[in-house]
């Protein structure tokens, strides 16, 4: 049996002495053809340092430079010892890749639990968050499906449905506290926390998947800034439902341009609909008819004539009346650059090429 073994110049201390005298552990040298112990060798070493208010921990890999520190974090690289401080807490890192991985769930969160109180699984902020975001995906979706601009039970009220869901899966049922098994996490849900704010940033692209939906809730405003265009595509429609105040759709410059290339655009409102030109003119223009209908008294304008009803009376104010010969502006007919048939039957079919 070894107990212990004298240091010399082939068995050197792990870190210099005894200035390194507050730390242990062990530090290994790469077997190489010239023994290892040359400047350049690398190391592996697991130290303690039981430095005076500074304590800490390393698990290091001289391969890629990879580590894992706990507690004062110092820098440890040779057998030099301590040198900067580094920050406090933990590090895992590597110049090389990284992969977390969990097979039944991942809890990353910023959620105090001092001293370790609790159990490790435990998330009550974050599922109380996630219950309360469900149920304002749930009353916002059932207020625009009594405006009649869902289909009630569809649409939105189907994310909210597997909001709660996701939710339900992710606070957990059952556990065994006295086995060491706890309830949260039925599923192998990634989970994001904080207790102040979330940042995601990248010079490159960031995209956001999913199999299924993508749903966003905030109590305050969501808001979405774009260097360049704002682009949104969906399949199967747009709808858009604001519960209490207006709608405002404004081009600081070029035109405002809708248009339904199948069907009829209809606009309605409780009270009055008004038509401005603030520099320039109105023009109604159509094909076939202009009808204009006013608590019924009416004009029709057509190819065919022009024909004016009334219950009541006419009057007409004019400095003067002329009747010339017949005249027309033939409306011209708007072209659409838009998908051809078949083009939207791919697109419809998912081959997602045009």
């Amino acid at each position: 049996i070894c107990t212990g073994h004298v240091h010399n110049q082939v068995n050197m201390p792990p870190w210099e002495l005894p200035g390194q005298g507050a730390l242990s552990g062990f530090r290994s040298r790469e077997l190489t053809k010239g023994g290892g112990n040359g400047a350049a060798g690398r190391s592996n070493h697991l130290l303690m340092d039981d430095t005076d208010g500074r304590i800490q921990a390393q698990l290091k890999s001289d391969h890629q430079s990879s580590s894992l520190s706990l507690g004062f974090i110092t820098r440890v690289e040779d057998n030099a010892g301590r040198k900067d401080p580094r920050g406090e807490g933990f590090e895992l890192r590597t110049d090389g890749h990284g992969v977390l991985r969990a097979q039944d769930g991942l809890l990353i969160t910023t959620e105090a639990r001092p001293e370790a109180a609790r159990h490790a699984k435990d998330m009550g902020e974050t599922a109380s968050r996630l219950k309360a975001a469900c149920g304002q995906h749930d009353g916002l979706a059932e207020a625009a499906a009594a405006a009649k601009l869902q289909d009630g039970g569809q649409d939105q009220a189907l994310v909210a449905k597997a909001l709660e869901a996701q939710a339900n899966a992710i606070e957990g049922s059952g556990g065994h506290a006295s086995g060491g098994r706890f309830p949260e996490l039925d599923e192998p849900q990634l989970v994001l926390a904080s207790a102040a704010g979330i940042a995601a940033t990248t010079t490159g692209s960031l995209h956001l998947q999913a199999g299924e939906h993508v749903a966003l809730t905030s109590e305050g405003h969501t808001s979405f800034s774009a260097a360049k265009r704002l682009l949104v595509s969906a399949k199967d429609g747009i709808r858009l439902f604001a519960l209490k105040s207006g709608m405002k759709w404004i081009a600081g410059n070029g035109k405002v341009q809708i248009e339904a290339h199948k069907d009829r655009i209809d606009l309605t409102a409780k009270k009055a609909v008004r038509i401005t030109s603030t520099t320039n003119e109105v023009r109604i223009s159509a094909p076939v008819k202009v009808v204009v209908n006013g608590a019924g008294s009416f004009t029709e304008w057509s190819s065919a004539g022009i024909l004016h009803g009334t219950l009541g009376g006419w009057v007409e104010h004019a400095a003067s009346h002329a009747k010339l010969g017949p005249a027309s502006s033939p409306s011209s007919p708007q072209t659409y650059e838009g998908c051809s048939p078949s083009d939207s039957k791919a697109v419809a079919g998912g081959t997602g090429t045009i």
